[in-house]
């Protein structure tokens, strides 16, 4: 009897293992590798759609040199002409024009620089050499953010700071898992034709010191961490495992139930 049950598990485990098998290289498969074919990669040329950009850096309570300036944001203007000054603060209108004292000054969609320079334009024909200086205070900020994916514990977007790295954002995604790819990180940042794919190596960082592959990132960056092969074979292990106690328990509290 107890040789039929030996044999009887015999069987089940190597059923088990050939459907493993069968369905490993499905199951171990990374999520971040592609099954198109390179031909079906978009050819050159082919514009990318703009992603919206913000006005802050998260660490940071100004806009930044170049965020655009829309109706309802407030523009605190000084004038210094000669020895004295004079102060304004203008709230642009939905027409996107500003008062300046008795003129107005179309500054829809323009930088604060460029607002200077119109108001400098604007109030010359009135006032010798005026200078111009203008500070933004936007309605509704909107931080700057990058996404993080892949094998971190809180993949999705971020805020982006001034200066952030590679190192830092997936610190920020609450950092990576065990299985995770130290040294084959890529930053997908969007180019007016097609994406530019670069690659970090942060694992130099904890072995060497070297800091020249953590990359700096810019606005709407992607992060991919990748997983290793040995977290492919885990995450299959997770999913089997299961099934393999499911199938053997039953039949073999039977059989040891038969054999007394």
């Amino acid at each position: 009897m107890m040789h039929m049950m030996q044999r009887t598990l015999s069987r089940i485990l190597c059923l088990l293992l050939a459907l493993a098998m069968a369905a490993g290289p499905e199951g171990c498969r990374n999520p971040a590798e592609s099954k198109l074919p390179p031909s079906a990669i978009a050819p050159p040329g082919t514009p990318m759609p703009t992603l919206p950009k913000g006005d802050l850096y998260a660490d940071e309570n100004v806009a930044s040199a170049d965020t655009p300036i829309e109706p309802g944001d407030t523009m605190e203007i000084v004038i210094r002409r000669g020895a004295g000054e004079e102060k304004f603060t203008s709230v642009v209108r939905e027409n996107g024009t500003a008062a300046v004292s008795f003129v107005e000054v179309d500054v829809r969609g323009v930088t604060a620089a460029q607002a200077e320079t119109r108001i400098q334009e604007k109030m010359s024909p009135f006032m010798r050499n005026p200078q111009v200086q203008v500070q933004l205070k936007k309605r509704t900020a909107r931080v700057k953010r990058v996404y993080v994916f892949g094998d971190v514990k809180k993949p999705g977007f971020l805020p982006l700071s001034r200066n952030m790295t590679v190192m830092q954002a997936i610190t920020a995604a609450d950092n990576y898992n065990e299985t995770a790819l130290l040294d084959e990180i890529r930053v997908i940042r969007a180019t007016p034709d097609r994406p530019e794919i670069l690659t970090a190596d942060i694992s130099r960082l904890f072995t060497y010191g070297d800091w020249s592959r953590n990359l700096p990132l810019q606005e709407n960056d992607v992060v991919f961490v990748p997983r290793s092969r040995l977290g492919d074979a885990s995450q299959a292990a997770n999913v089997l495992f299961p099934l393999v106690l499911l199938t053997i328990y039953p039949l073999f509290a039977a059989t040891l139930f038969k054999a007394f």
